[in-house]
């Protein structure tokens, strides 16, 4: 999974049965186990991109999930540009990618 490059979404769950938001992004692997640099695909709007600031401020934990349905939790950063971020992951759940 460390080396999975490809289309992935960031998902925010408000509880267990309600997602509010899912964010396609790009991801590519960086340096370091676990890490991608990823990329709003497409890239969010104006309002979308300071939601997501927002949801990156609260908390920065997202499930990401792969085109297999297989997620782990991932914890997102950015450096003022949400449109360019970096995930780093731990233990996955599901079939794996």
């Amino acid at each position: 999974m460390d080396r999975y490059e490809g289309t992935t979404h960031l998902e925010w769950w408000a509880n267990r049965s309600t997602c509010p938001a899912r964010i396609p992004v790009r991801i590519v692997p960086a340096a370091g186990n676990g890490t991608w640099n990823a990329t709003a695909s497409p890239p969010p709007d104006r309002d979308a991109r300071e939601d997501l600031q927002l949801l990156i401020d609260a908390g920065p934990r997202f499930p990401l999930r792969f085109d297999d349905d297989a997620a782990t939790e991932a914890e997102v950063a950015h450096s003022g540009d949400v449109d360019r971020l970096l995930l780093r992951t731990g233990a996955t759940s599901g079939t794996g990618a």
